[in-house]
Order: structure tokens, then sequence, then C-alpha cells
């Protein structure tokens, strides 16, 4: 080296060790997504099942129609949640670090 302190190895930033802890990792897995799933459509299959249960009167394509609002409300409320309140917007910060399920790169 010829004494210079501004050498390559001194402008690579590192990050820190808890940025990308196990918790974190474990998320990105496919056992974790599969399991995820099987809960979300045991859930939604068994409140189906309890409006079918406590109101008869109704059609089961009404119970059907009903779960669907609802799903599609809770989702629209988390996008917007996730857009607007946690993160950057995406259309104009792409690949931020701050993405939930991305792995950092900067």
């Amino acid at each position: 080296m010829n004494g210079n302190s501004d050498s390559a190895a001194d402008k690579i930033q590192t990050l820190p060790k808890d940025v990308l802890s196990e918790s974190r990792l474990e998320l990105l897995t496919s056992d974790s997504i599969a399991g995820g799933v099987m809960v979300s459509v045991i859930g939604w299959a068994c409140l189906y099942g309890l409006l079918c249960t406590y109101f008869p009167r109704y059609t089961n394509e009404w119970h059907c129609r009903s779960v669907t609002v609802l799903h599609a409300s809770i989702v629209i409320i988390l996008s917007a949640w996730s857009v607007f309140v946690q993160g950057p917007w995406p259309f104009t910060d792409p690949g931020n670090c701050h993405c939930f399920f991305v792995i950092p790169t900067c």
C-alpha cells in the first residue's frame, strides 16, 4: 500500500450483525410461507363456516361474498398501511433497504 487511507477496503460499508438476524431469515423460508398460507386458508374457512352456521337464512353464496369482501378490505387496508405508513413509496424508491422481505444490499 502507498499509505493512502482511502483504499477500497476502507470504503466498503458493512452491515451491522443485527440487520439480518436469524428470525428475519426465517420469514424467507418456504416452510413458514406454506404454514402462513395454511393458517390463512383455515381461518377464512372457519369464518365461512361460522357465518353459515349462525346465519342459515342467507345462502352459502352470500356468506362466500361476505368473506370475500372482508378479505379484500383487509388486503387494501394492509397494503395502504405498508405503503403510506411503514415504508417508502415503491415506485419512486424501489429496492430500498427498508423493504421487509428483501435482503438489504445497501
